[in-house]
């Protein structure tokens, strides 16, 4: 773009150059249809297209605004008239004019003459480039027609009088003159940037087009002069150069006149049309905000601020009221121009407040003289409360916010305030429930973590490994409904030949759950190898839990100790699921007798707890579980059982510890259809080799 923009003003200038030699090796010749007379009408011609072409470049490079672009219009003007002024006071020798046509009476005249014709051409070039702008503003498919056929004429009328002598006027030009005019009278009537403009650049607007209308109308008369000068200059460049630059300025003078006078007349609108133009930008910048701001004091001190500017609010506040699930109290979230005193002033009192008849009625409120309506004559006297209007913040036909503004003037508000904070109040409920959710988003992935952290701590809590023995095979298996859950095995190694197996279920499931069993664990460790026997082990872990557990909570535990050696299983129960017994000749499910731990204290627990022992022989199994087992549900809500549990264990008891597991997970898992877990599930395969 750079090259391009040096070789067109390059080639005008060196095109300029050569005209003014051709008109120098000329200056007292009457070329009238000679090669040189074309040869410098092309010249001419040419330069003028290239400067055309330059300024458009340049105009597309600099973009102005409508108000600069009348300031550049008027300063333009000015420069011209000024150069105008300091070529006619030099002391020039003028043209001689013989049969139409003029000759300069030195190379003086010749030179300003064709400097005075290349400012003129720019100052048209550049005035029409300008207007152009501001007559295709909004334009329609007939105001593009309208302004082309405007150039096209103007551009005729000059092309008419390449060929012409100087001072020499034809028919064809008049015709195209005034065809030229008319069109120029109906472009002038493209106004439509007026009424965009807001009030304080229709004032710059009104005096820039005054100023360009009378520089326009200077140039015009001085064009009109028959007297000698350097209009004549133009005359002797160029016939069709001096229609252009006087119809451009025509078109200038009509223009710009219209302009003065529309502009005029929509100052008193002004006011109005910019009110529009606040609340437009203002609806613009909070739907923005919705998506971009989710902090609720952020957002609402943008709410308040922008209300103020758009209704000219004396003062504004914006209230929130939470919903189930908010994190926030009930409060004024943002104020402006009022204290607190003043706002409880007013929302307070010995009858109905305002808040809660917007509340109840979830309509718009608007009281146009605070002092004398019933509703808020009682209201002590506050100067910035002459009148008030208060929308509510509505989602889901539940009020979550109230908006407050007030003036100091009695009947302050209108319709259009009202329809104006009606739009905002929309806008700003969206944005609280957006920010509502993101927080309770926030809070969910908090939760989360936590759940996660909780569950990763609980598998900590579980054993890694289970002990191998020679004589004993053992697996277990547990696994939360919910992310952290309140099942609970172990073991311990309480002597050389003895080893303690725990299953336990607290009630209830999550967090609370896993806490208590994380209690459990430490007491089983902690008592297992003091307490050998499983009955004075379950008295004294009772004892150790029934003050610190809540008084709605218990914790079931089974509790065995095996031999190793000889296969003696001695196990206590605590209110907790049957242990299953399967041998080759028999199946059994043995309860022992024992309340939950934590339900009772002292006596009433040890003597209702009670053991029983067993000696396992080799390919007898033991199966220690939860109630997630035996109340997993099908989809038609039949409870999985005994039955089946003791089905899948007799069926698989030639098989080893991990398979008899397996199989049995997998068949309620069947059975649940694969709809996972109501409870947590813990299972405990204890299998003699």
């Amino acid at each position: 773009m750079r090259l391009k923009k040096v070789l067109l003003l390059s080639g005008a200038l060196i095109l300029s150059v050569a005209v003014f030699f051709l008109n120098a090796a000329t200056k007292n010749i009457d070329l009238e249809t000679s090669f040189l007379q074309h040869l410098r009408t092309l010249c001419t011609v040419l330069s003028f297209v290239a400067l055309t072409a330059y300024l458009q470049i340049v105009k597309r490079e600099r973009p102005r605004g409508i108000v600069q672009g009348i300031g550049s219009i008027a300063v333009v003007t000015g420069g011209f008239l000024a150069i105008y002024l300091i070529i006619s006071l030099l002391p020039l020798k003028g043209f001689e004019t013989r049969d139409l046509t003029l000759f300069p009476r030195d190379y003086q005249t010749i030179f300003f003459s064709s400097v005075f014709s290349i400012v003129a051409g720019l100052f048209a070039v550049t005035s029409l480039l300008f207007i152009k702008d501001l007559v295709l503003y909004k334009r329609k498919k007939t105001t593009f027609r309208n302004f082309v056929l405007l150039i096209i004429a103007i551009l005729t009328a000059a092309a008419s009088q390449l060929f012409s002598k100087p001072l020499q006027e034809s028919v064809a030009s008049g015709i195209f003159i005034g065809i030229a005019v008319l069109l120029i009278v109906m472009n002038s009537f493209r106004l439509a940037w007026i009424a965009y403009l807001p009030r304080k650049e229709k004032i710059y607007a009104l005096l820039y087009s005054l100023l360009s209308f009378f520089g326009f109308l200077v140039i015009l008369i001085i064009f009109s002069q028959e007297a000698g000068g350097a209009e004549k200059g133009i005359h002797y460049y160029s016939a069709a150069l001096y229609t252009f630059v006087q119809l451009t300025t025509i078109f200038g003078a009509v223009y710009f006149g219209m302009s003065f006078i529309s502009t005029l007349f929509h100052l008193p609108t002004a006011e109005a049309f910019d009110r529009k133009q606040t609340e437009i930008s203002s609806l613009h910048n909070l739907s923005r905000l919705i998506t971009q701001v989710f902090d609720l004091k952020d957002l609402a001190e943008t709410a308040t601020k922008m209300t103020t500017e758009v209704v000219q609010a004396t003062s504004v506040w914006l209230e929130i009221i939470p919903t189930e699930g908010s994190f926030h109290k009930s409060g004024v979230m943002s104020r402006r121009n009022i204290g607190q005193e003043e706002i409880d002033a007013i929302l307070t009192g010995d009858r109905l407040s305002v808040r809660s008849i917007v509340c109840e009625s979830r309509k718009v409120l608007m009281i146009d003289d605070v002092g004398s309506d019933k509703r808020t004559r009682h209201l002590p006297r506050m100067k910035k409360a002459g009148s008030l209007l208060i929308v509510p913040l509505l989602s889901h036909q539940q009020v979550i916010g109230i908006l407050y503004a007030t003036k100091e003037i009695e009947y302050g508000f209108d319709q259009d305030d009202v329809d104006i904070l009606s739009g905002f109040a929309d806008q700003v409920a969206i944005a609280i429930e957006n920010a509502r959710l993101i927080e309770r988003s926030f809070e969910k992935e908090r939760l989360q973590r936590e759940l996660m952290l909780a569950q990763e701590m609980q598998k900590r809590l579980l054993p890694q490994d289970l002990p191998v023995f020679a004589t004993v095979d053992m697996k277990a298996v547990s696994s939360p409904a919910l992310e952290v859950g309140g099942d609970y095995y172990d073991y311990v190694h309480i002597n050389d030949r003895l080893v303690g197996v725990v299953v336990g279920d607290v009630s209830g499931k999550g967090v609370g759950a896993a806490f208590y069993m994380a209690e459990v664990k430490g007491i089983f460790q902690s008592l297992a190898k003091i307490f050998p026997s499983p009955k004075e082990f379950m008295i004294n872990a009772n004892e150790a839990l029934v003050s610190s557990i809540d008084k709605r909570s218990f914790i079931s535990l089974i509790y065995a100790t095996i031999d190793t050696v000889s296969g003696e299983l001695v196990v206590a129960r605590a209110g907790h699921c049957p242990m299953l017994y399967v041998t080759e000749t028999s199946t059994e499910y043995i309860r022992p007798q024992g309340l939950g731990l934590g339900m009772k204290t002292g006596g009433i627990f040890s003597g209702t707890i009670e053991e029983k022992k067993i000696t396992m022989k080799s390919g007898d199994v033991c199966v220690f579980y939860t109630d997630g087992v035996t109340e997993s549900r099908s989809t038609e809500g039949e409870e999985f059982g005994y039955e089946r549990l003791l089905d899948v264990v007799v069926a698989n008891r030639h098989r080893g510890a991990e398979e008899i597991k397996e199989a049995i997970i997998q068949t309620v898992w069947q059975y649940t259809d694969a709809q996972g877990y109501h409870d947590d599930l813990t299972i405990f395969v204890i299998k003699w080799r």
